[in-house]
């Protein structure tokens, strides 16, 4: 039973299978506009599958003007390579919502380490995002999310691995570990296998 660890800073560490960030995923993160403030360029064979994580926060230090520009160029990338993008987003939804309305965005967007509550959880899901859960969440919020769109991270944390994420959410939402871990894998394949032909 191979987990999926969806958003991490590290390499798998116990044989689970890991997006990692800055490896399988590229982007411009707004903590570092400053620098990092250059479009990204991509070449085979490290074409990552994901365009992030990327967004807009305003309890950092970056220039907010220059957040909106960046993630404004990030969106459209993900847009031109038809690529999924891992969103970063702090104190920013109405502005996240609004970009992704003004520039006719398709693309999955994964809110990544989601600790919105359920409320919040069911006004996105009509704009096309989904939903990355850490080793920190609403309850609530993970319960009411539908398992097409759920997914489950480590972020930065190495010291919990994602197979206790799994096992407790497993638990909270009352199905077999198998069956989570059967739907991760589904998730897996429609967010990232279909655009690289597999």
């Amino acid at each position: 039973m191979e987990f999926i660890d969806f958003h991490a800073h590290h390499a798998s560490l116990r044989g689970e299978k890991v997006i990692q960030d800055g490896t399988d995923t590229r982007g411009r993160h707004p903590w570092h506009l400053i620098d990092a403030p250059h479009s990204l360029i991509f070449s085979f064979p490290h074409f990552p599958i994901a365009i992030g994580e990327s967004g807009l926060d305003r309890m950092c230090d970056t220039p907010y003007d220059l957040q909106l520009e960046v993630f404004r160029e990030e969106v459209k990338l993900s847009e031109e390579v038809q690529k999924p993008l891992f969103l970063h987003c702090v104190k920013a939804i109405d502005d996240v919502l609004a970009i992704r309305k003004e520039m006719n965005a398709h693309q999955p967007w994964i809110w990544h380490g989601f600790r919105g509550n359920a409320h919040q959880l069911q006004q996105l899901l009509p704009y096309g995002f989904w939903f990355s859960f850490g080793i920190r969440f609403n309850e609530e919020a993970l319960a009411a999310s539908p398992q097409d769109r759920l997914l489950l991270e480590t972020d930065e944390d190495t010291t919990h691995p994602i197979g206790e994420l799994y096992e407790r959410v497993a638990k909270l939402r009352n199905i077999p570990l198998e069956s989570l871990v059967m739907q991760m894998h589904e998730n897996y394949n429609v967010l990232f296998c279909k655009q690289i032909g597999i």
